[in-house]
């Protein structure tokens, strides 16, 4: 069994990145959204940040407070949508309850959708655009592609917490050459370990803290954890790493994994706006 580590990718993507800038002389610019006083989205945006820092990024934080009115971050959208010094929006998830991620990502002008939210892009990718993968897929492509523990044709499973995610995740593994579908991670566990055992690939995307188990794995799985939750102060993936680890190819941990390449991706992805104006 080897561990997937995402940071020797992710600093391949951000040199390349960076390269880039440096080559064009343009400054890429990202804005982020965040509402709330959620911890690890507070984390991970700054890690954004750092990151998008040290290759010559300019990074903005508009920061909302739980209760705000859904009007205040429309405003905040609409204006920048309009400048031209910022080339990418996001919308750092999850957003309080009261609040509903579909619209306000759907206010985000298309053109500067980094993270591949917004509805135009995804009917773009699942209608065989490529260029419209969304970072998190793309980021779980570029991993695989480290890896290189699997062919042409092999069964990909995707376990996923919406139909939607799933849908996307399984056309992002078909580009790449494999057979792929998903499950939902409300099926019946029975079902779910039925299909993880048949699999070469799995990728979830689920947050459920430990919910892939190694007896609902074969001997030559390679796993890709893109689950994220926070257990006993902790942050823990979808796979229970002391009885999966040993039971597969390749596994990507968490933290650690894909990860770091999400977010090398999200820059890219930034740059690339910025290089078509």
């Amino acid at each position: 069994m080897a561990l997937l580590y995402g940071k020797p990718v992710a600093d391949k993507i951000l040199a390349d990145t960076e390269n880039r800038i440096r080559t064009a002389g343009v400054v890429p610019g990202l804005a982020v959204i965040l509402i709330g006083d959620d911890a690890p989205s507070h984390l991970y945006v700054g890690l954004k940040e750092k990151a998008a820092q040290k290759i010559g990024i300019r990074f903005e934080k508009f920061l909302f407070a739980a209760d705000v009115v859904v009007e205040k971050i429309f405003l905040c959208i609409d204006a920048l949508n309009e400048r031209a010094d910022i080339h990418g929006i996001i919308v750092q998830l999850p957003l309080p309850e009261t609040l509903d991620a579909d619209k306000i990502i759907a206010r985000i002008d298309p053109k500067k959708d980094t993270d591949g939210f917004h509805a135009e892009t995804l009917r773009s990718f699942l209608a065989g655009n490529r260029e419209a993968c969304p970072v998190f897929p793309r980021a779980v492509i570029e991993l695989l592609r480290a890896g290189k523990g699997y062919a042409i044709g092999e069964k990909g499973l995707v376990l996923a917490n919406s139909e939607l995610l799933g849908r996307v995740m399984v056309q992002a593994l078909a580009l790449e050459g494999l057979r792929a579908e998903y499950i939902l991670s409300s099926a019946p566990p029975e079902t779910i370990s039925e299909k993880t055992k048949s699999a070469r690939v799995i990728v979830t995307a689920c947050g459920i803290a430990n919910m892939l188990i190694g007896g609902m794995l074969s001997e030559k799985s390679i796993v890709i954890d893109g689950g994220a939750t926070y257990l006993d102060g902790k942050v823990v993936g979808d796979a229970d790493r002391a009885s999966v680890e040993n039971k597969t190819c390749f596994l990507s941990p968490v933290p650690g994994g894909v990860g770091p390449v999400t977010v090398a991706m999200l820059l890219a992805r930034v740059t690339e706006a910025a290089l078509r104006i």
